[in-house]
């Protein structure tokens, strides 16, 4: 999916990210998709995710959106979409919605090598591949990489550079933990694709 698709990184520090999102569309299955929708997200539920969210519902898991408040909504709703941070965690959720036949569409983001590598293992074989070719233009003008790393997890450009280094000044003066760093960083990403956890590992890398 477009929006989750240019998150910045290393190999190393993008292996654990991953966000599925599933997508009824136009003409074929957007009509009262909302039982559908709740059994996936219940398939979401079951395993160890980190984050959830919705633009419908105008907030994410990590701002308080509980699943209960979040499957009321799924009636007028036409996706939803989880991070993880663990492959182990994907490969459950592929299996779990493989075996439902729910004939709704599924999209995988991270890595493609693992993405692939996890499919085949579910006996899946992806049908369609899209790859970010990077960051073209004045490159001077971009906050320096440890920041992209961060704002990019946030595909709609919610979460801003200088929140990032506002909270993260913070954490080097001892006045928050790196997990009540991520949390404020993630909560203008209403969506729910912001992987908290990548991004404190992220923060404390930085202090290292």
């Amino acid at each position: 999916m477009s929006h989750s698709l240019h998150r910045f990184g290393t190999v190393e520090d993008l292996k654990n990210d991953f966000c599925i999102y599933a997508r009824c569309a136009r003409g074929i299955n957007r009509e009262h998709p909302g039982e559908k929708l709740r059994k996936i997200l219940d398939i979401y539920l079951s395993e160890d995710y980190v984050n959830f969210g919705s633009s419908h519902s105008g907030k994410s898991f990590i701002s308080g959106l509980k699943p209960e408040e979040y499957k009321k909504s799924l009636d007028n709703a036409y996706g939803i979409i989880v991070s993880f941070s663990e492959g182990s965690a994907v490969e459950g959720v592929l299996g779990k919605i493989r075996d439902a036949k729910l004939g709704i569409s599924i999209v995988v983001s991270g890595l493609i090598d693992e993405v692939v590598r996890i499919a085949h293992r579910c006996g899946l074989k992806p049908h369609t591949a899209t790859l970010s070719l990077g960051i073209y233009g004045k490159k001077s003008l971009l906050p320096k990489d440890e920041t992209l790393k961060i704002t990019t997890m946030c595909g709609h450009s919610l979460v801003g550079s200088r929140l990032v280094e506002s909270v993260c000044r913070k954490v080097r003066e001892g006045k928050l933990k790196p997990e009540e760093a991520a949390k404020i960083i993630g909560r203008p990403c209403t969506c729910g694709i912001f992987n908290t956890r990548r991004c404190a590992e992220l923060i404390r890398k930085e202090l290292e």
